[in-house]
């Protein structure tokens, strides 16, 4: 007896305040018929209106992105919360009129709430008892705040959305007003259908339906609509995954509700009221688990997990996407972007298919391949033997092509693959193609005359604790021009071809074909001699490019995943540009091509000759102590580098200082092989040969451009009168000629500088020769007697005139008789 007389009495009390207080504010919101509201209360209400807070209709709800290859198939999705927006016309009646039955049937004709519901909820929430009562506007305002916080970070702002108390009550009666002012209840419907949480995982009616049912929001039939109307409430306990039955319950709930407002015409706005046997039929439906679907999202997920991650560091350094790295992961993961790639899944599967078939995850070495198109640098292709993210064995957070800015590593050693700097230095400073050195099989270095970005400098420093760089020659010494130095890949020859161009030309022609070098500057780099023989750290990545530059006749394009970056609006976001731009001159560029026909045409990329493929490109090895092998190699419309290196980060290698590193001998694939150091054989035919083959196929045959023949004009050649040998080779070096020694037989004692050929006038940048005594030439073998003939004696002449031998020793300055 006495409950209710309480509950009169605080009745009584909240009206007061309602009419009291709030009356000019909620009057503002009501679509119910009222009479004799003054004109003071109506200013009251205008003034209201204008100090509630416009956020609540202005962020869009979180939505996930989701990243495509260049044929628009999904390589992975990034959302926190899984939801697509849909438009209201895209979500089915069913969908729509169950949602209304059980949230707010008369939601169409009342205005912000429904004065009686809403008082209710109000008496009950302030008896301790909090209840819901909520129109859909006011918990699609909920909904909202709930949404803004998590996307500001705000857990004060998000606390208070989740409060239930009065006056928070009140504020969402505030914002309902406001937004109903703003919004059409179409409008708001679709809002609060994208919004609303389903359990799962789902956020909003399209995740709902294809994470459940595996439809669209659009096809989802009655029984299917019901059963995802039900589940708003709670969604925790009634998600039909977990808890089938007490779904299936609440889903007969909403049809017996649905059935119940059959009577009234007027709350049916999308489809026509239910009938018994409709909603028996729907009854008599289960849940199809086989229909459940899970939406991937994240690296994990994708076919391509590393190439996918580096998608994603380079999205989050886009300034387009926000100032700060936060404010861009957000954008990802809560923008609704649409990304696509230039990723080609065929290619990208061939590089992956090679690497792996060749390195496996848990080797103590890292194989990789990547693949670029010249003259755009859209990366085709990046694959790893380690392709899987994550800290158990055989998986990593790193990828060994990249930068190390970009989640890449330190770089490798890219080995005799960066001879190419020093020749394209070569020929661009004019240099002919026949300039010939001579390049013994082993020679000291130590002291001699190199030139880095400040000038000359001697070559010093300790090799194997002695004042020594000894150079050796994989094959055999003798004289080499470009091609054949090139082609046989002859040390000696490219060290002697660099000291004549400078060090510090190469390392900037590597710069400029867009080589990146890791952990040494262009100034440490250029003192370096040996990096003619590739003892500077890059990342395979900037290595491939390089080569693709001259594959594109000198063009440089920066390597580049990403092709656009649209919002559901449309709104375009600036990616990262390819920034192509003519580096060196295309005849530069096509004489080096032609240059670098040669390692597959009989040399040492002979090998992985691709038939019927115009093929430039060179192989590499890190040293006598491998630590990396290589094969970049080219075409005029993909250019690929493959790579084998030691991990020096591998258990196997714990303790070990990574100088005492090699390839040579090291077990992979479960110790199944064990590696030589092949650069041709293993980089080459293993990884870079099936690779290319497969992503080359049908594509278009094309040739290299033939190089123009070049006229050098006849200069003057410096006199080397009263010099020695090695005073007349600076001398005519500093001139730009080449020299090369040329020993021919003379009376005069082995190792005596007798003077050069050409002398006087000869073609610029042209190979001079330094002839040197190499002694008497020996003294013939005496003819034996003949023997006697029984024969008789003739008075005919003999068959030809003795030998006359020539003069031993000619003037100085003049070749003598002996090997050119």
């Amino acid at each position: 007896m006495r409950a209710p007389t309480v509950g009169r009495k605080l009745y009584s009390a909240l009206m007061f305040v309602l009419v009291s207080v709030l009356g000019g504010v909620l009057v503002a919101g009501l679509a119910v018929p009222t009479a004799g509201i003054g004109a003071e209360l109506a200013k009251v209400s205008a003034v209201a209106l204008q100090a509630i807070p416009k956020d609540i209709e202005t962020p869009p709800p979180a939505e996930g992105s989701t990243v495509l290859m260049a044929d628009g198939t999904v390589l992975t999705n990034f959302f926190d919360e899984n939801r697509a927006y849909v438009p209201l016309s895209e979500i089915s009646p069913a969908m729509k009129q169950a949602q209304l039955a059980v949230e707010d049937q008369r939601f169409y004709a009342h205005g912000a709430l429904d004065f009686r519901g809403t008082l209710r909820a109000l008496v009950r929430t302030s008896s301790g008892n909090t209840q819901g009562g909520s129109t859909l506007t006011q918990q699609y305002v909920k909904l909202a705040l709930i949404d803004k916080a998590v996307n500001d970070n705000d857990k004060d702002a998000l606390a208070a959305a989740y409060d239930r108390n009065f006056s928070r009550k009140l504020l969402e009666l505030r914002y309902a007003i406001a937004l109903e002012e703003r919004l059409s209840k179409d409008e708001i419907l679709e809002r609060y259908l994208n919004l609303s949480y389903y359990g799962a995982g789902a956020y909003g009616v399209e995740a709902a339906a294809k994470r459940y049912f595996n439809v669209s929001a659009k096809e989802l039939t009655l029984p299917q609509a019901a059963m995802l109307a039900g589940l708003v409430r709670n969604p925790a306990t009634t998600d039909p995954i977990r808890y089938e039955k007490i779904a299936l319950e609440r889903r007969n709930n909403v049809l017996d509700v649905m059935l119940s407002q059959a009577g009234t015409p007027d709350v049916w706005h999308f489809m026509e009221p239910v009938t018994k046997a409709q909603v028996a039929e729907a009854k008599a439906i289960g849940f199809d688990r086989s229909l459940v679907t899970d939406t991937p999202h994240g690296c994990v997920s994708s076919e391509f997990q590393n190439l996918c991650s580096v998608v994603e560091s380079i999205l989050l350094t886009m300034p387009s996407l926000g100032p700060d790295v936060e404010s861009r992961r957000k954008a990802v993961y809560r923008g609704g972007l649409t990304i696509q790639t230039e990723i080609d899944p065929r290619t990208q599967r061939a590089a992956q298919k090679a690497v792996s078939d060749y390195v496996y995850p848990t080797d103590p070495v890292v194989g990789l391949m990547v693949m670029i198109e010249p003259g755009t640098g859209l990366i085709k292709g990046m694959a790893q033997s380690r392709p899987n993210i994550g800290n158990n064995p055989g998986e990593t957070y790193l990828n060994y092509a990249m930068e190390k800015s970009i989640g890449g590593t330190n770089g490798f050693f890219g080995g005799s693959t960066y001879k190419v700097f020093t020749l394209a230095a070569a020929i661009a400073k004019g240099f002919p193609t026949d300039r010939t050195y001579d390049a013994p099989k082993t020679k000291n270095w130590y002291g001699e005359t190199f030139r880095n970005c400040d000038g000359p400098f001697q070559q010093l420093g300790l090799q194997a604790g002695k004042k020594q760089w000894v150079v050796n020659n994989a094959g055999s010494g003798g004289e080499f021009d470009m091609y054949s130095g090139t082609k046989s890949s002859v040390n000696n020859f490219f060290v002697a071809l660099l000291q004549d161009v400078g060090v510090c030309e190469a390392v900037q022609m590597a710069e400029t074909l867009g080589l990146k070098l890791q952990g040494k500057t262009l100034e440490q780099a250029a003192s370096t001699p040996a990096f003619t023989l590739g003892t500077a750290e890059s990342s395979p990545i900037s290595l491939a490019n390089a080569y693709a530059t001259l594959a594109a006749r000198g063009m440089r394009c920066d390597p580049i995943l990403l092709k656009s970056v649209v919002n559901k609006a449309g709104k375009s976001f600036e990616v990262p540009p390819a920034n192509c731009q003519q580096v060196i001159p295309q005849e530069v560029a096509d004489r080096v091509n032609d240059v670098m026909r040669g390692p597959f045409n009989g040399g040492t990329a002979s090998t992985s000759r691709i038939s019927g493929y115009n093929l430039a490109g060179k192989t590499g090895t890190d040293g006598s102590d491998t630590k990396a092998i290589w094969l970049v190699g080219y075409t005029p419309n993909l250019a690929g580098a493959a790579m084998i290196g030691v991990d020096r980060d591998h258990e196997r290698f714990k303790g070990m200082k990574y100088e005492s590193l090699r390839l040579q001998n090291l077990p992979i694939r479960d110790g199944k092989y064990r590696l030589r150091g092949s650069s041709g054989r293993e980089a080459g035919r293993g990884i870079w040969y099936p690779a290319m083959s497969a992503a080359l196929e049908g594509m278009e045959r094309l040739d290299f451009v033939k190089p123009t023949k070049v006229e050098q004009p006849i200069v003057d050649v410096p006199s080397c009168s009263g010099k020695g040998l090695n005073e007349c080779r600076q001398t005519l070096q500093q001139a730009g000629f080449g020299t090369a020694i040329t020993r021919v037989e003379n009376a005069r004692p082995a190792g005596t500088f007798l003077g050069i050929r050409p002398s006087g006038r000869a073609e610029r940048f042209s190979t001079i020769r330094l002839l040197v005594s190499s002694g008497p030439a020996p003294k013939p073998e005496p003819k034996p007697e003949p023997k006697p003939s029984s024969a008789p004696p003739t008075s005919a002449p003999p068959a030809q005139a003795p030998p006359v031998e020539p003069s031993s020793e000619p003037a100085p300055g003049q070749p003598g008789r002996g090997k050119p």
